[in-house]
């Protein structure tokens, strides 16, 4: 499978966002095809980190961009095709790989090549953190940089998209928890890095995916550095080097997601998912309310069940 394969076909776009007399004017015409979701511009003001819009679209043969700011933070990745950016006084070739961050304040140009067009993703949000994550993992706005692994961006950014387009009350807090994932590897990527760093890299990433592949069954963080042939200490180094939290705050939040995500499938009772992450369910409901800053019920509570997150 290539990048090609991961971008979305005509006969598989939102039929509804074709209605473009309905979309935002911050929204760019100059596309042929596109996904969207919108989620409100008025988020709750204590919110950490809090999506927007986002979405996928191929340019027309005449797309160019112009902006002196933006209400909003935003990063942009291309999938597909080539063009050009200036931001804040520097030029950019775009090509598969190419993200970029921008915000208010930030002056940028963006123009698609008429004989390669550009496939492009794009993501919206503000939050007390969002400045701080964009920071915090080398991509401020105003800032370019290039990918080393697109198709994995492609891949999550999709899933951001089709969950963002979901009219279910938990998808905010969902889209925000994968964005938060989605800066972190978009700030990570350098094209320039050396021998000893893509080493590092290398191992950081052996051990992301074995949490992702093994956290239901995983205790604690010297569970994975065994299993990754790594030293404790190595392996939160390099966590805390690509701007990651701890391993096993990592591990404890991937389960957590996890948690939440099993609240929004179905009417589950908090002992039900408590069981099935090996928790008992007066610990997970602690772990829950610190991950997410709620407890369980109110979790659910909060949006629209409050029936299926009982102790009983």
């Amino acid at each position: 499978m290539t990048i090609l394969d991961l971008i979305p076909q005509p006969d598989a776009l939102d039929i509804m966002a074709r209605a473009a007399l309905n979309d935002p004017p911050y929204i760019s015409r100059q596309v042929s095809e596109w996904r969207r979701f919108y989620l409100g511009t008025r988020p709750a003001e204590a919110a950490d980190l809090s999506v927007i819009c986002g979405g996928w679209e191929r340019t027309k043969p005449d797309y160019v961009v112009r902006r002196d700011t933006f209400p909003w933070l935003a990063v942009e990745f291309v999938a597909d095709g080539r063009g050009t950016l200036e931001i804040e006084g520097q030029r950019h070739r775009l090509e598969t790989g190419s993200c970029f961050a921008y915000g208010p304040g930030i002056r940028l140009r963006i123009e698609s090549d008429p004989r390669e067009l550009l496939s492009k993703f794009y993501l919206n949000f503000v939050g007390r953190q969002a400045s701080n994550l964009l920071a915090g993992v080398s991509l401020a706005p105003g800032t370019h940089r290039i990918v080393p692994d697109p198709t994995e961006l492609a891949t999550a950014l999709n899933l951001l998209i089709a969950d963002g387009a979901q009219t279910r009350p938990q998808t905010p807090m969902i889209v925000a928890l994968q964005l938060h994932a989605v800066l972190l590897k978009l700030g990570s990527a350098n094209a320039e890095e050396g021998g000893s760093d893509r080493r590092a890299r290398q191992t950081l990433q052996k051990c992301l995916d074995y949490i992702e592949q093994h956290y239901l069954d995983t205790v604690t963080a010297e569970e994975v550095a065994r299993a990754c042939h790594v030293s404790t200490g190595h392996m939160s180094r390099l966590f805390g080097r690509y701007g990651y939290n701890a391993p096993y705050d990592y591990l404890v939040r991937r389960k957590m997601q996890h948690a939440a995500e099993l609240f929004d499938s179905g009417n589950l009772l908090v002992r039900e998912v408590a069981d099935r992450l090996g928790l008992d369910p007066f610990q997970f409901s602690r772990v829950f309310k610190r991950v997410h800053g709620l407890s369980p019920s109110q979790f659910v509570a909060r949006h629209g069940d409050t029936n299926s997150a009982s102790l009983n």
